[in-house]
């Protein structure tokens, strides 16, 4: 998400309190449309998403086919139309990835533990109050409730302070170890990407050598010894 769609310097949380965040609404389609095409992250709201939000839910998290679409309204507010706008879903290297490309178990673990933010955005008038924000953690409360253990996003170097104050870590290189390999997501500068855990059994970390951040514990036993180490772009466990 780049910095014309979010609000990154928002308004105390009275402010936020003004905001109610809701499943989206057919009556709403255009609109919450209309939203997501101002955001222009590293990924990009998927190609179809006009017929994703038209299909009943997959499964818990998710209210429109495999994804999680939520609007923000203003309290009291005399205007009906949404002032913001997300869009999360499972993440393309859950089956894109060469580990995951004919490893469909494995594929299906990840998409039922991680789930990608594709798009944020808040109506230009109506940023700075904390409606970005309200949306972001609305979708991690409703992925976490389902299970879910990291909560994923692409975005600009210009961000990486106000994701950092919502608890992710950015990086241009994100690893993620498993029992006998480590899943590598790279994202071409300008972008980062920018990670969350949603469960304690996961953690964000710095290892020695590492060419950024390290997730552990996405499922239970993918961990690391604190002895663990980097060496020549090869993770040493």
């Amino acid at each position: 998400m780049t910095s014309p769609a979010v609000d990154t310097a928002a308004s105390p949380k009275t402010r936020a309190a003004r905001i109610d965040v809701a499943p989206l609404e057919r009556a709403d389609h255009a609109d919450y449309l209309a939203l997501l095409a101002l955001t222009t992250s590293g990924e990009g709201v998927p190609p179809g998403a006009d017929q994703i939000i038209i299909l009943p839910p997959l499964r818990p998290p998710f209210t429109h086919g495999p994804a999680l679409c939520l609007t923000a309204r203003l309290r009291r507010s005399t205007n009906p139309k949404p002032v913001g706008a997300i869009f999360a879903s499972l993440p393309d290297w859950a089956h894109e990835h060469p580990l995951t490309q004919n490893d469909p178990a494995l594929s299906e673990l990840i998409s039922r533990t991680a789930i990608l933010i594709y798009g944020l955005a808040v109506t230009p008038h109506r940023r700075r109050q904390g409606i970005a924000r309200t949306l972001l953690t609305a979708a991690e409360d409703t992925a976490r409730s389902s299970g879910y253990r990291l909560a994923t996003l692409i975005h600009e170097p210009e961000l990486a302070p106000f994701y950092r104050r919502l608890g992710y870590t950015s990086a241009h290189h994100v690893t993620v170890p498993m029992p006998d390999a480590a899943l590598g997501i790279t994202q071409h500068p300008p972008f980062m990407t920018a990670v969350k855990a949603l469960h304690p059994g996961v953690q964000v970390r710095t290892v020695p050598g590492a060419p950024g951040a390290v997730v552990t514990g996405l499922l239970p036993g993918w961990n690391l010894p604190p002895t663990a180490r980097f060496k020549n772009g090869e993770l040493i466990a």
